[in-house]
């Protein structure tokens, strides 16, 4: 009668409904549909109960062990495994159970139920990738912005002094630099929107070719216009013009982000230094300045944006929210580049980036 219940009852479900035995080690009841989930003949479970451990990861084992403990103590369980099926086929399971008591409170049976949960993880994992997008554009942003609204700042300072004056010979160029400063911030709203700038292979690059050395130059010109840096900026190239095809946008970027950088923690009478030569088939570009440099402690958590130890409050105060350099990391290997730090404490930090000329 009971198994007869039991069929009923599965046949309108994909769930696997079981009765365990807990004096035979055997089922009493088993679903049919066992061996659609676990690709296991349901009479050979029937005969041989261990043969599901064998389909279970390995990784996910000790874990299962745990739970049957803990059930076999009375004590309802529920938990997800994933098992592997011929073919390379994987499955996420999620199994819940519970103990049967008898009059004197024996347990002598686990009653419950499997199923299939492979989408569902798939779903809560892509939930999860979406809220990590959103944090990670949101941290991008507000980091990224800094820099040209600093710019800004910085002007808006200049053209009060001016105006008090009545000194007004600069106007122009003050214009020009904001225009260029909200034409940075938009481009970069627009840029991280569209593409997220995370760490995955569906980032466009948006490739296109440009002198890298004019680039770094315009870059760096902004800053010293505004005078938002107070230390000089070198720019240093054997060749007057380097060609790349990378992505413009993605590389001011990076250039914006080591000046930033390097003006928070690099004393008034220091300076920047950015020497670009081409090699082979690659660019090298150098970015160094004669900063506080970095503890040796803290250089290993540099480029993690999710360890906040590498914080650290600029010269003049300035807050730091640790994910800079993880940024300029990121926006450098998805363009096929590799960056390296090297650094001595109150000796300047040095930051050595290669990337492709041509793709």
């Amino acid at each position: 009668m009971l198994a007869t219940i039991f069929d009923q009852w599965s046949q309108s479900s994909k769930k696997v409904l079981f009765l365990f035995n807990m004096a035979t080690g055997h089922f009493d009841y088993l679903s049919p549909s066992l061996t659609t989930l676990w690709g296991i003949k349901r009479e050979q479970v029937l005969h041989d109960p261990k043969q599901l451990i064998t389909a279970i990861d390995q990784d996910d084992q000790e874990a299962v062990t745990l739970r049957y403990e803990k059930v076999r103590q009375g004590i309802s369980i529920e938990i997800e495994f994933n098992i592997s099926l011929p073919e390379n086929q994987q499955k996420q399971v999620k199994v819940e159970a519970q103990p049967i008591l008898d009059d004197n409170h024996v347990i002598t049976h686990l009653m419950g139920q499997a199923e299939d949960v492979t989408l569902q993880a798939q779903y809560r994992e892509y939930l999860m990738e979406f809220s990590r997008k959103k944090n990670n554009t949101l941290h991008i942003v507000a980091h990224d912005l800094q820099g040209p609204l600093a710019i800004m700042k910085s002007v808006a300072s200049l053209l009060d002094a001016d105006h008090a004056e009545h000194r007004y010979e600069e106007l122009t160029n003050y214009t020009q630099i904001i225009n260029k400063a909200y034409h940075d911030c938009t481009q970069l709203i627009h840029e991280v929107l569209l593409d997220e700038h995370i760490h995955s292979v569906s980032t466009p690059v948006r490739r296109n070719r440009f002198d890298v050395v004019n680039k770094v130059r315009q870059t760096a010109s902004t800053f010293i216009k505004s005078q938002v840096v107070k230390i000089p900026i070198h720019i240093e190239s054997p060749e007057e013009k380097i060609m790349v095809e990378l992505d413009e946008v993605k590389f001011t970027q990076i250039i914006n982000n080591l000046i930033t950088n390097s003006i928070k923690y690099t004393p008034p009478k220091g300076e920047i230094t950015i020497s670009l030569v081409s090699e082979g088939a690659n660019l090298l570009l150098t970015h160094a300045d004669t900063g506080i440099g970095i503890p040796v402690e803290l250089q290993p958590y540099l480029f993690d944006k999710y360890n906040s130890k590498a914080r650290r409050l600029g010269l003049n105060g300035e807050k730091s929210n640790g994910i800079g350099l993880s940024i300029i990391k990121d926006l450098v290997e998805l363009q096929g580049g590799k960056i390296e730090v090297k650094s001595e404490e109150n000796q300047g930090t040095t930051f050595y980036l290669t990337f492709p000329l041509l793709t």
